[in-house]
């Protein structure tokens, strides 16, 4: 199957920044937002860089679901029992 990926529609973090938010934030918050999924479509990686679509929209954490206690099976548990 052939991968029908424009690589022309992707440009560097640090590009799609500038035309987001007119100003590029340190590497370490790039990647926090990558790394939390604060970018959407998701950042691909090419080569040792990572690109994203020109059209992708930053949307934050606000957009995201609350976690809950009861969510992880784990910490039910914890709290439920002690062990």
């Amino acid at each position: 199957m052939e991968d029908k990926t424009n690589h022309s529609e992707y440009i560097t973090l640090q590009e799609w920044c500038t035309l987001k938010f007119g100003y590029v934030p340190s590497p370490t918050t790039l990647s926090q937002y990558r790394k939390t999924k604060q970018i959407y479509p998701l950042p691909v990686r090419f080569g040792r860089k990572y690109m994203c679509r020109r059209d992708a929209e930053f949307i934050g954490l606000n957009d995201m679901p609350p976690e809950s206690a009861n969510d992880d099976p784990l910490l039910n548990r914890i709290f439920s029992n002690g062990s």
